[in-house]
């Protein structure tokens, strides 16, 4: 049989991280697409479709927490991260197929719920695992590209199966749906037993295989290594990053809040074809930015998300200035698309960017952290947002949200990876100084027990 290495393919690479995070998009769809509507249809109120949401999407805002087990046990002899993708996948596959078993999803409403936080906490496993196994395998001038792909594997994921499921709940129920989309992660389940990080490692526990030769197990405590999170954290560049990506998530904070009001209440769209048009150019987006993953392998982070939020920022505001052209819908379609476009470029280049500043020793939970802060800054933009609402205009609302992106363009022109990369080999340079001394005292104390024997 041939052996399938990730190291050794980059075909293998885009194909595996894009079906990993496909694997995520799946139940991503079920829960907050499919699975809400036909809830609903069979009597379901909005506080029961609130609790749904509310507790299945509780995993994803504490994933970093499994970070630091991730970067410190693990099972080397299968590589650093594929056991706990592995496992992870398992437990997705099995927890998704537990749901076929609830016959009657109102009267057993809070079994659905449960099994829901299980499958959606086996998902956001997996995605801490998968990140890690990208910042490990990916080469540096491939991350872009990866990252177009990862993104359209989630998308692909995420809005086909919430489109799948929506028709096959109508027409075949629950069970059916559930089996139909257990077999689409038990495909991908199938497919990260067979293909392995690095050359020798074992296939499964029982087979042959050792570890990588430059694969080390950290012998770091968890306190030690919150200690150096903090450390990578605080860097320059890091900082940088977290503020840039702030600006970017909180202006789509805004933008998602504002949408739907004005293309509803002030241009007089239906909310089935708000529905339609954001789905397909969300899609379009998703699908543009795979050829936009090369560009940034080729000219590097800096001047892509830079041209993103620059283009984005004069984007919303140029529109802003436009009122006489809303009422015409190719423009407001095209420029929204254009602006799905530009974003889809920031977000797949500050993903990189957040790779690219990683230090090996923490990266699991150094990225999970990166991603949990992301989605708060969304949030936080949001709820910005509520808070002002009533006391400005869409028009006002559009120049905030276009300031935002604009600062973020200045900000990110500052990030220079090169003095990141410096400063994380001096932290290296301590790191096993500290290590050594470690060891040091702790052969010291052994021979002093011998001795005093």
């Amino acid at each position: 049989m041939k052996h399938w290495y990730l190291t050794r393919s980059i075909t293998l690479r885009l194909a595996g991280f894009s079906a990993f995070y496909m694997a995520q998009g799946v139940p991503i769809g079920l829960f907050s697409i499919a699975l809400p509507a036909w809830l609903v249809q069979q009597g379901a109120d909005v506080a029961d479709i609130a609790t749904l949401a509310a507790i299945t999407g509780l995993p994803w805002a504490f994933k970093l927490i499994a970070g630091p087990f991730m970067d410190r046990f693990t099972f080397l002899p299968m590589g650093r991260r594929r056991p706990w993708v592995l496992g992870a996948q398992v437990g997705l596959t099995l927890s998704l197929a537990s749901l076929a078993l609830v016959d009657d999803p109102l009267g057993q409403f809070w079994t659905v719920v449960a099994i829901g936080f299980v499958i959606n906490t086996f998902a956001a496993l997996q995605d801490v695992a998968v990140d890690g196994m990208a910042i490990d395998v990916l080469p540096e001038n491939e991350r872009g590209r990866a990252n177009a792909f990862m993104a359209f594997g989630q998308v692909i994921g995420f809005s086909g199966f919430g489109a799948l499921d929506g028709a096959l709940l109508v027409r075949y129920g629950l069970p059916v749906t559930v089996l139909v989309s257990t077999l689409a992660v038990g495909l991908i389940l199938l497919f990260a037993t067979l293909v392995r990080e690095r050359e020798g490692e074992k296939l499964l526990p029982w087979t042959a295989g050792e570890p990588f030769p430059r694969q080390t197990q950290s012998e770091t405590s968890i306190g030690a290594m919150f200690r150096d999170l903090l450390r990578v954290l605080l860097l320059p560049m890091s900082l940088l990053l977290v503020g840039v990506e702030f600006l970017f998530r909180a202006s789509a904070g805004v933008t998602l809040s504002i949408l739907p009001i004005f293309a509803v209440q002030e241009l007089g769209y239906s909310a089935e074809q708000y529905a339609y048009w954001v789905g397909a150019l969300g899609a379009l987006g998703a699908f543009i930015g795979i050829f936009v993953g090369p560009a940034i392998d080729r000219f590097g982070v800096r001047p892509l998300a830079a041209s993103g939020l620059f283009g984005g920022g004069l984007l919303v505001i140029v529109f802003a200035q436009s009122r006489p052209l809303w009422d015409d819908t190719l423009v407001v379609v095209g420029a929204l698309g254009l602006l799905q476009v530009l974003n889809q470029a920031v977000f797949i280049a500050m993903i990189a960017s957040f790779m690219g500043i990683c230090w090996a020793r923490v990266a699991a939970t150094q990225f999970a952290i990166y991603m949990s802060l992301a989605n708060l800054s969304r949030s936080v933009g949001a709820g910005f947002f509520a808070l002002v609402a009533t006391q400005i205009s869409t028009v006002q609302a559009m120049y905030l949200i276009g300031g935002l992106l604009l600062a973020g363009g200045l900000g990110i022109r500052f990030f220079n990876p090169a003095a990141h990369r410096a400063r994380l080999a001096d932290l290296d340079v301590v790191a096993d100084a500290v290590a050594d001394a470690v060891a040091d005292t702790a052969a010291d104390a052994d021979a002093a027990d011998v001795r005093g024997a």
